[in-house]
């Protein structure tokens, strides 16, 4: 009899295989939001509990309607709910306690829901013709939700009477709010700025410098949980318009940006992106339309849910027969015969395979006296083989900035696998069996290996499976 031992080997032989890489961005489509309407604009979305806070310039009433020297409709910030998986209901007012006749929006939410910071125009006051002014400053303020109500709100103290301050964006964790200024001393334009909150309170903003912010508008930026800085611009090279780019802050230095692609980025402008904290649903605004509208983009890679930690594959077993007889020890021993030359003595062995097999195991009884087999106990096929799981193939520990190899060719299931599906933990996936990949910042990272298994009916649903396996990612000492 044998018993698989519960221990996990130290040394593991791992087999890296070149591949090449893709980026989360490709494995995307888009659809116009319901909420759109091609008679208003509508942008700026931003996720709040369930469903989507954004500005439009629609009129709230037919008697009164303000516009600016531009003709334009003054913003008002509104929500839709998302009442089941891509059903929306009709956008209603965010808060009475917000609105004014001029601009709000856009907005941001703190994790928690219960803190806002918005962008007004500063001057609120109700004298005719403030609503026709070219000059409107716009401003950052912050207010509280408490008992049912938006309150308490506070000017940000880095807002200007002449300088614009907008788009704000809180940072998952509300340590970081990233907002934009027309400040003259930046570097034209409005540009990024990033304020540390202390206790509650923002502190002295930083410029992001001009790897991130150039001669004409930078904006909207968006800080996901990843680490990764998404926002929109004019001066970086794109597809025309505002496009849409990505960067992240590595050993202090901001990365040069990178333009996403299609569906994302289009000739036409692309602005104010958001993604969710899983990185497979997003939110942006685009004129790819008679309008500015909001659309979703959403994963079009398979889901995996409820993957469980991958299992190390150990080929360990204690070997023993309640069955033997006792033998004179003095005459005669018991002897494991482990199929794979190796021979251990007594009636309880222990015993590690190299690798997967059918293996026959005798357990005999040796003549001391002789050294020969004086006969056979017990003889036992064992078959040692891998878990039945996808295997995620990589190194346990890895330094930012270092491409890693990834394979799911050690993956053992009762499927033939058709599709492997990664995802990095840090918005980024690829769609083959092996896989390269870098990671950009400190942190534990819980890698997923997703796969399908082939059809033979293109009505039935495809076999699928998946894994999780963490991975330590430090940063290099300088």
């Amino acid at each position: 009899m044998m018993r698989k031992r519960n221990f996990t080997l130290l040394l593991l032989t791992i087999t890296l295989v070149t591949s090449g890489t893709a980026d989360a961005q490709k494995f995307f489509s888009v659809r116009k939001m319901p909420f759109s309407s091609p008679l208003t604009n509508e942008f700026a979305p931003v996720i709040y509990k369930n469903g989507v806070v954004f500005c439009s310039d629609k009129r709230n009433t037919i008697l009164l309607s303000y516009t600016d020297l531009q003709n334009k409709y003054l913003t008002d910030i509104y929500w839709s709910e998302q009442k089941k998986p891509g059903k929306f209901s009709n956008p209603q007012n965010f808060s009475k306690a917000i609105t004014t006749q001029y601009y709000e929006g856009p907005v941001t939410f703190s994790s928690d829901g219960n803190t806002m910071y918005f962008t007004r125009n500063m001057d609120i006051t109700k004298k005719r013709g403030n609503s026709l002014r070219g000059d409107s400053v716009l401003g950052i303020f912050s207010a509280e939700y408490v008992n049912g109500e938006w309150t308490n709100i506070k000017q940000f103290p880095y807002s200007r009477l002449n300088i614009n301050t907008a788009f704000p964006c809180l940072s998952d964790d509300g340590r970081q709010l990233f907002f934009c200024s027309t400040d003259p001393r930046g570097y034209g334009g409005y540009d990024i700025y990033v304020s540390e909150i202390v206790n509650g309170q923002p502190k002295n903003p930083v410029n992001l410098g001009p790897k991130i912010n150039t001669p004409e508008n930078d904006g909207y930026p968006f800080l996901h949980k990843s680490g990764r800085l998404y926002f929109s611009s004019r001066g970086h090279v794109g597809r025309g318009g505002l496009d849409i780019f990505y960067t992240q802050l590595v050993n202090g230095e901001w990365m040069d940006p990178v333009a996403l692609p299609d569906p994302f980025n289009t000739i036409n402008d692309d602005f104010g992106l958001v993604f969710n904290a899983t990185a497979d649903t997003a939110y942006l605004t685009s004129t790819r339309g008679n309008s500015m509208d909001i659309y979703m983009a959403y994963s079009t890679l398979p889901v995996f849910t409820e993957c469980a930690e991958q299992q190390i594959n150990e080929y360990c077993y204690t070997f023993y027969e309640a069955r033997a007889m006792a033998l004179d020890t003095t005459l005669f021993n018991y002897e494991w015969d482990l199929g794979d030359g190796s021979r251990k003595k007594g009636i309880t062995a222990d015993h590690c395979f190299a690798k997967t097999g059918n293996y026959v195991v005798k357990l005999n009884v040796i003549d001391l006296v002789t050294g020969e087999v004086y006969y056979n106990e017990a003889t036992y096929d064992l078959l040692v083989e891998d878990i039945k799981q996808p295997y995620i193939t990589a190194v346990d520990t890895a330094f930012v900035g270092t491409e890693i190899q990834f394979s799911g060719l050690k993956s053992n299931l009762d499927f033939t696998i058709a599709g492997y599906y990664w995802d990095f933990g840090d918005a980024s996936r690829a769609e083959s069996r092996d896989a390269l990949h870098t990671f950009r910042k400190p942190g534990i990272y819980n890698i997923q290996l997703g796969v399908t298994g082939t059809v033979a009916d293109e009505n039935a649903f495809p076999d699928k499976a998946c894994v999780t396996k963490k991975i330590f990612v430090l940063q290099r000492n300088r």
